[in-house]
């Protein structure tokens, strides 16, 4: 009786264990997706007056993609956030070419590429540049939402140099730069230190005249 009831025993391990496991509390989701803004970052004044939104994106759809609207609105929000009109004619226009984040089995691939145009008020002055930035995630994904939201930050981070790069690579006569700031007045209450002085030179010393020679006798 007792061997027959360790075998059985023995049977039941497997399936114990496998009961065990499914109490094994889930790993948690991530629920906070903060939008990403670039509002701290220093601005790029350009000599135009205006800055406008090419609103003729279309977020692909072909076979893979995992993208989401959110990735066109992140672009725009950091041309807003970066680009300032500090002129008094032209203008600006920010255009973004693709937002893309694709997957093939265990791998998403990621691309933003955006342009930027600029012409005078004659338009008979203009100009371009084009900034990309991309990423690749390769491995298991637990939790999509969150692996392509992290990819959309790092290739973020990646655009604001990239096209900052661009504009005053391609567009440098249309960047202002902005003003030194002057200087601090100074308080006439407040009395500053004297400049040292240099110490007194020393005195040359004084020449031996020797004795006059006695006369002949």
């Amino acid at each position: 009786m007792t061997l027959r009831l360790t075998r059985r025993i023995a049977l039941l391990l497997p399936l114990l264990a496998t009961a065990c496991g499914d109490d094994e509390p889930a790993a948690p989701v991530r629920t906070d997706f903060p939008p990403l803004r670039y509002g701290y970052l220093p601005p790029i004044n350009l000599n135009v007056q205006r800055v406008v939104m090419a609103g003729d994106f279309v977020p692909p759809t072909g076979d893979g993609e995992v993208g989401d609207p959110s990735m066109a609105e992140t672009l725009y929000a950091m041309a807003r956030d970066r680009l300032k009109p500090v002129g008094t004619g032209g203008v600006a226009t920010f255009g973004i070419l693709t937002a893309s984040i694709k997957r093939h089995h265990d791998t998403l691939d990621g691309l933003l590429a955006v342009r930027v145009d600029v012409r005078d008020a004659d338009g008979g002055n203009t100009g371009f540049a084009e900034a990309r930035a991309t990423a690749t995630h390769s491995g298991p994904i637990s939790d999509l939402r969150a692996t392509t939201y992290d990819m959309l930050k790092t290739m973020m981070d990646g655009m604001n140099v990239e096209l900052e790069y661009q504009l005053r690579n391609k567009l440098r006569a249309w960047i202002v730069e902005p003003a030194a700031e002057p200087p601090a007045p100074v308080d006439p209450s407040v009395k500053l230190p004297s400049p040292p002085t240099a110490p007194p030179a020393p005195l040359a010393p004084s020449p031996i005249v020797p004795p006059p020679a006695p006369p002949p006798a």
